[in-house]
């Protein structure tokens, strides 16, 4: 059994998965796993010709970029007992897992120190504290805080993060569009205020409750919270109010304003 899982997914970025897989596969002592998200690229056809030790899984009919759920799938197919989960822009140093081996512990996750903005969703952490919090949050869409959402739920259930040196990660300079571009939201500072705006709604009810809450009870809050600010942002207003209601087995309070 490998000590580690490299997962990564891919959409729209074969490009960046060209220049950054064969590091992934040179790792000692892991696996890899790429996930396609139905990439226009031809991502798992060019995978499977060039690498075929590396674990594929192909996901079809899905035009939106679900970051949260590609993730999911690779995780769950993982075989190792750490996984490090890596965007496909990201070049992984040579040097890495000699540093971050001998750092793994139980009821600890790793980060790399300093973290850079194109890193900054970059982590380890044992499989089976990656699925007892329940792996990323599909209730997210876009591109923003869904890495911050789980590294609040690892610390809640318990976990301690520890940095291995930055330097091991580097992410390919690229811009905005690309970021955006297999998004329903384009405007990605408005999508970070959607998703911010639902993250701490969603903790501040876990922390109420005891336990995380339903994915259909977090997808409506999800929901509601994306209707208001893109109201709020149509119509310029400067404040706005939120109001979901809960089935009861959320064990929270029906309604949260």
């Amino acid at each position: 059994m490998p000590a580690m899982s490299f997962v990564t997914t891919c959409k729209g970025r074969l490009d960046h998965l060209r220049q950054t897989l064969p590091r992934l596969v040179a790792q000692p002592d892991s696996e890899c796993i790429v996930v396609d998200y139905d990439c226009p690229d031809g991502t798992a056809d060019w995978v499977s010709a060039n690498y075929p030790e590396v674990r594929m899984l192909r996901v079809t009919d899905a035009p939106v970029f679900h970051k949260s759920h590609a993730q999911n799938l690779g995780a769950a197919i993982a075989g190792a007992p750490w996984l490090c989960l890596v965007d496909a822009d990201i070049l992984v140093g040579d040097a890495f897992m000699a540093s971050a081996l001998p750092l793994l512990g139980s009821g600890r996750y790793l980060r790399p120190q300093p973290v850079s903005f194109g890193a900054y969703g970059s982590f380890v952490c044992a499989r089976q504290d990656f699925a007892a919090v329940g792996g990323y949050d599909e209730a997210f869409e876009g591109v923003s805080y869904m890495d911050d959402d789980l590294y609040v739920r690892l610390e809640m259930a318990g976990a301690r993060v520890a940095g291995f040196p930055g330097e091991h990660f580097t992410a390919i300079d690229h811009d905005h569009e690309l970021r955006t571009r297999h998004y329903e939201i384009k405007d990605r500072p408005l999508n970070h205020r959607i998703n911010f705006c639902y993250a701490n709604i969603k903790h501040d009810l876990m922390r109420h409750a005891g336990r995380d809450l339903p994915l259909d009870s977090r997808r409506a809050i999800y929901a509601e919270v994306k209707r208001v600010v893109l109201a709020q942002a149509r119509e310029g207003t400067g404040s706005a109010h939120l109001e979901v209601s809960l089935p009861v087995s959320s064990s929270v309070p029906q309604r949260y304003a």
